[in-house]
C-alpha cells in the first residue's frame, strides 16, 4: 500500500502538480466524500441495529439521542446527501474540460480496481 502511495504521490511532483491537486481536490469533495457519507448513513441506519445503539450512546453521554436522531439518520441524512452529491456531480461535469473528465475516470478506475485488490487479499493462517 505505501509503495503504490508512493508511486502515485509522484505525479503531484511534476510541472502540473498544481493543476493536478486542484482537480484531484474537486474530486474527492464533490463526489467521493458525500457518497461515502451517505452510503455509510444506509449501512448504519439499515443494516445495523441502529436502535440497539442508542442506550450505549446515551450511558455516558451529556447529549441524548432518541428516535428523532434514528429518523434523521435513516432517512433525511441519506436524501440530502445525495441530493449534496448530485449536484456536486453534475457541477463537477459541467465545469470539467477533456482533460479533467479523464483524470476523473482514471482516479474512479483505480479506486474501483484498488478496492477489489485489497478487499480479495486471502488471508495469512498461521
Amino acid at each position: 500500500m505505501s509503495i503504490v502511495g508512493c508511486i502515485l504521490s509522484l505525479l503531484f511532483t511534476t510541472g502540473i502538480s498544481s493543476y493536478l491537486v486542484g482537480i484531484v481536490d474537486s474530486f474527492i469533495t464533490e463526489f467521493c466524500i458525500l457518497l461515502l457519507i451517505a452510503i455509510q448513513c444506509i449501512i448504519f441506519g439499515w443494516l445495523y441495529d441502529i436502535e440497539g445503539v442508542i442506550p450505549v450512546l446515551n450511558e455516558n453521554d451529556k447529549v441524548k439521542v432518541g428516535r428523532t436522531w434514528v429518523f434523521v439518520l435513516k432517512y433525511i441524512l441519506p436524501i440530502f446527501l445525495f441530493l449534496m452529491w448530485g449536484t456536486g456531480v453534475y457541477n463537477l461535469l459541467l465545469d470539467a474540460n477533456n482533460f479533467e473528465l479523464i483524470v476523473y475516470g482514471m482516479i474512479t478506475v483505480a479506486i474501483l480496481i484498488l478496492s477489489y485488490i485489497f478487499t480479495n487479499i486471502p488471508e495469512k493462517r498461521q
